[in-house]
């Protein structure tokens, strides 16, 4: 599904859409800078967007051109970002369209038909699945060995921060992660709205792992989908599949004695420094590590790149043991939800 999402559309307006301006005054009581605030406008459920008419759009004559949206418009419509659809340009259509009803917004013709041509500025579109791993539990446990036992091709290894795990996390082209969906609608400030809370809600979200891919800017534009009539139908899964390509998880295992008898006593010793869960980057010079990465997976099958957790980190009492977890196939969308007002698809003439 498509879950947060930033866009520039075409409206011309002259006067600004505003919720407010932030100015800074110098001591001398001069005007330093000012800068206008965002609307926010609620949606279903206490769902909200913010707006704002675009400054870099501004005209000569002070009228305006463009108009800034930000927001999850899945929530915005629904009232949940735990399913909904994949349709890019029917989405923005139809949130635009809610819009305008709202605010009483006065769309020109031409504005309207670029904004059903998806001819419209995607500043960031956030892409997710869900994965099945059976219940709770599962799903955290496969985050914890995650921590240690994953990397990603050109963000490393990933970060655990309050329960999510990110590759990429301060990237300003592109990110993943990965959380447990099932324990953050139980988390203050994620909570589902009273009126759609149900039991068979809560039972298909309990042991579904969250999988995000964030696209901002820089990387919309260098994959092509800067524009809305850029996303078609399998825009969306396309992405996730590239992105979790090169993600690879290696076991945590130890080595037989005569395997590594094989290996020169220098590579010998930086297998035991990884064992121990020693950073080896800050170790050795970086042509250094990837020769040693490099050797050590042809002949151990083994990547130093991911760091192996040292037993002081290992939560007491606990029996490190192995175990596999395998992702089960599930729908993305509910099949009782369809049609009801849990799941908003977009009209099919903006498809």
């Amino acid at each position: 599904m498509i879950d947060w999402l930033t866009v520039l559309v075409s409206y011309r307006h002259e006067l600004p859409l505003e919720g407010g301006k932030i100015i800074s005054i110098t001591p001398d009581g001069d005007i330093e800078w000012e800068s206008s605030k965002k609307i926010s406008v609620r949606g279903s459920y206490e769902s909200n967007l913010l707006i704002r008419s675009d400054e870099q759009s501004r005209t000569f004559d002070g009228s305006y051109t463009r108009l800034y949206i930000d927001g999850n418009f899945a929530k915005f419509h629904q009232g949940h970002n735990l399913f909904g659809t994949d349709n890019l340009m029917g989405l923005v259509s139809e949130t635009v369209l809610k819009l305008i009803k709202v605010l009483n917004l006065n769309f020109q013709e031409i504005d309207l038909n670029y904004l059903h041509k998806g001819r419209y500025e995607v500043l960031r579109a956030d892409c997710t699945m869900m994965t099945d791993l059976g219940n709770l539990k599962n799903v955290e446990a496969f985050l914890y060995s995650a921590e240690y036992s994953a990397h990603m091709r050109y963000r490393g290894q990933g970060i655990m921060t309050k329960g999510t795990l990110y590759f990429g996390k301060a990237s300003r082209r592109w990110a993943l992660k990965m959380y447990a969906k099932g324990r953050e609608v139980q988390a203050k400030g994620h909570t589902l709205p009273k009126s759609i809370e149900s039991p068979s809600l809560l039972a298909w979200v309990d042991g579904k792992l969250r999988l995000e891919l964030v696209l901002r800017s820089l990387e919309l534009k260098s994959r092509e989908l800067s524009m809305g009539y850029h996303w078609e139908d399998f825009t969306v899964l396309d992405n996730l599949t590239l992105a979790l390509k090169g993600l690879t998880m290696t076991d945590n295992y130890t080595i037989p004695p005569e395997a590594l008898s094989e290996l020169k006593p220098r590579f010998v010793a930086v297998y035991e420094l990884w064992k121990k869960g020693y950073d080896l980057r800050a170790m050795y010079s970086k042509n250094t590590f990837y020769a040693y990465r490099r050797q050590l997976l042809k002949s151990l099958n083994i990547d130093i790149a991911i760091k192996q957790p040292k037993e002081k980190d290992l939560p007491e009492n606990v029996i490190p043991f192995i175990r596999v977890l395998e992702p089960k196939p599930c729908d993305q969308v509910p099949l009782w939800a369809i049609g009801t007002d849990l799941y908003f698809e977009p009209r099919a003439i903006y498809h």
